[in-house]
C-alpha cells in the first residue's frame, strides 16, 4: 500500500514537471524519459500523451515556427511522442531482461541505452512531420532544431540515468533492486541439524525409559 502512494506520488510530480520545464529548453523530454525506464507500458502511454497535449498547449502560448506547425498539425506533438514513449520503454524492458547480473552495470546500461534511444526518436519522428507539415518555415530554423535536439541528446544519457536509478533503488521498483536467492546450502543443513536434535531427543527418551525398566 505505502509502495503504491509513492508510485502515485512520483507519477503526479513527474505530470507536474512536464508542464513546468515545458517551458524551458532541452529538458522537456526528461520526465518522459524517467517514465519510461521506471514506470510499466500504460504509465508510459499515460506520460506520452500528458507530453503531447502539454507541447499542443504550449504552442498557442509561444508564437513560434514549430508552435505554429503544431496548431495546424495537432497530430505531430501527439503521436510521434507516443511513439517515442513505447519505443523508449521497450528497448528498456528487453534489454533489462538481456543484462542480468546485480552489478551496477546491469542496472545502469539498460536505462542509458533506453534513454539515448528515446532522444533519438524524439528527434527522428517529430523533426520529418515538421520537415514535411512547416516546409520553408521551419527550414529556416532547422539547424537551431539540430542544435537543440544535440543537447537534448546529452541531457537524456547524462542527466536522466542517475534520477532514475536513485529514485528506482529508493522505491525498490523491479529491475533496480538486486532480488537475492535463497541459500539453498544453508537450508539443508537447518534440516539436517533439525533432524540431528530429532535424533537425539529420541536417542535420550530411550535411555530413559531403559533406566526405568531396570528400576523395576
Amino acid at each position: 500500500m505505502k509502495n503504491n502512494v509513492k508510485l502515485i506520488t512520483v507519477s503526479a510530480v513527474t505530470v507536474a514537471l512536464t508542464a513546468v520545464l515545458g517551458l524551458l529548453p532541452y529538458v522537456f523530454l526528461v520526465p518522459l524519459l524517467f517514465t519510461c525506464v521506471t514506470r510499466d507500458w500504460k504509465m508510459t502511454v499515460f506520460e506520452s500523451l500528458c507530453f503531447g497535449v502539454i507541447s499542443l498547449a504550449y504552442s498557442f502560448i509561444s508564437p513560434t515556427v514549430v508552435g505554429a506547425t503544431f496548431i495546424a498539425n495537432p497530430w505531430i506533438p501527439i503521436v510521434p511522442r507516443l511513439l517515442t514513449g513505447l519505443g523508449c520503454h521497450g528497448v528498456y524492458v528487453l534489454l533489462r531482461k538481456a543484462c542480468k547480473g546485480n552489478g551496477r552495470a546491469s542496472v545502469f546500461v539498460p536505462v542509458v541505452i533506453a534513454c539515448a534511444v528515446g532522444s533519438l526518436l524524439n528527434t527522428g519522428l517529430v523533426v520529418p512531420c515538421l520537415i514535411w507539415r512547416g516546409g520553408n518555415l521551419f527550414w529556416a530554423i532547422i539547424v537551431e532544431t539540430l542544435i537543440a535536439a544535440c543537447i537534448e541528446f546529452a541531457v537524456a544519457i547524462f542527466v536522466v540515468p542517475p534520477v532514475a536509478v536513485t529514485v528506482g533503488k529508493a522505491l525498490r521498483l523491479r529491475g533496480y533492486v538486486s532480488v537475492k536467492k535463497p541459500d539453498v546450502s544453508v537450508e539443508f543443513d537447518s534440516v539436517a541439524e533439525d533432524n540431528a536434535n530429532v535424533g537425539n531427543a529420541t536417542a535420550v527418551d530411550v535411555d530413559g525409559i531403559d533406566k526405568i525398566t531396570e528400576v523395576k
